[in-house]
């Protein structure tokens, strides 16, 4: 494991965790959930907030794997030119992907949960403290998120970078 590749997938860790709580407070403001006056959490919200970042952090984790190899791969490589656009771009497909699906597989499960019980609009099931909906919600999308887990990691090999390695007898 080299120092440098772990540095950069430190901060790549640190950034798409920023970047994800920015996406969530968006998709709040989106949904017009609103916050109350006193200072209490509200349940059924932080239930929706914690199973949107655990399925990131599941895709998070094999994707920080690739970054960490394709790094490594790139700073050993003596055909890649510029190294540090290599290294950007390869995080870069990375962590767009792991954002799209963790996105991807949020809408699907919300769209197909709306065939299963019904249309429910979410800011209106927060406010009524429905702990049960946003159990069933936030269970289905880790299953579901676990299961697509090794497709998105195959998936992410596509995009390694190509190592060239003479051939001798």
């Amino acid at each position: 494991m080299n120092k440098q590749s772990l540095f950069f997938t430190v901060i790549v860790a640190i950034v798409a965790f920023i970047i994800m709580l920015l996406a969530i407070q968006y998709l709040t403001k989106k949904m017009n959930i609103k916050n109350d006056s006193s200072q209490k959490v509200n349940t059924s919200f932080s239930i929706w907030v914690s199973s949107l970042l655990v399925s990131f952090f599941i895709f998070l984790k094999i994707a920080l794997e690739q970054v960490e190899n394709s790094i490594e791969i790139i700073i050993k490589s003596e055909s890649i030119d510029n190294t540090f656009f290599s290294v950007m771009q390869k995080i870069t497909i990375f962590m767009g992907f792991t954002f799209l699906y963790t996105f991807l597989c949020y809408y699907l499960i919300d769209k197909s949960l709306q065939f299963v019980l019904g249309k429910r609009i979410n800011n209106i099931e927060i406010e009524k403290e429905n702990v049960g909906y946003f159990l069933i919600k936030g269970i289905s999308l880790l299953l579901f998120v676990y299961s697509v887990s090794f497709i998105f990691e195959h998936f992410l090999k596509w995009f390694m970078p190509v190592v060239e390695m003479p051939f001798y007898h």
